[in-house]
């Protein structure tokens, strides 16, 4: 996971980059490549690193719309 001011906002997965399907998202990544991450897991958008300005630009708007992860109560023992 890529996290970008303590927010997790990418997912890397055998050397791919991994985008979570989002409406706010679609825009930016239209005619995008599709693809399941691992095992388990919804489809994610496939992101192009190569493609410098698509990824600036999908960071900012996951940066602005993914909250912080709570922090998980530790289990007594």
């Amino acid at each position: 996971m890529v996290y970008v001011n303590d927010k997790p906002i990418l997912l890397v997965c055998d050397n791919c980059v991994y985008v979570k399907i989002l409406p706010e998202l679609e825009a930016i990544m239209t005619n995008t490549e599709r693809a399941i991450p691992y095992g388990g897991t919804k489809e994610h958008y496939v992101l192009d690193m190569d493609c410098g300005e698509k990824v600036r630009a999908v960071i900012a708007v996951l940066e602005r719309i993914t909250p912080i992860p709570k922090s998980k109560a530790k289990k007594a023992k």
